[in-house]
């Protein structure tokens, strides 16, 4: 039970991490379409910062073991 709860400690971050990089490249493509620069730049933003944390959370026990 607690090693499920550990597993799902590990994959929820990534999964909503990978949700937002998703969802904010579609939200610029979408604005950059539609002419909307307001909500090109927030789509920008977001799927830039979704696709930091996805990979700061996926390189973070190689940075944790090195230490």
């Amino acid at each position: 039970m607690f090693q499920k709860i550990l597993g799902l400690f590990q994959v929820v971050p990534l999964a909503i991490a990978l949700f937002v990089a998703i969802a904010g490249a579609f939200l610029a493509l979408i604005g950059a379409l539609a002419g909307w620069v307001d909500v090109m730049e927030f789509g920008k933003v977001s799927a830039g910062l979704g696709a930091l944390g996805f990979f700061a959370w996926l390189m973070l026990p190689a940075i944790l073991r090195s230490l």
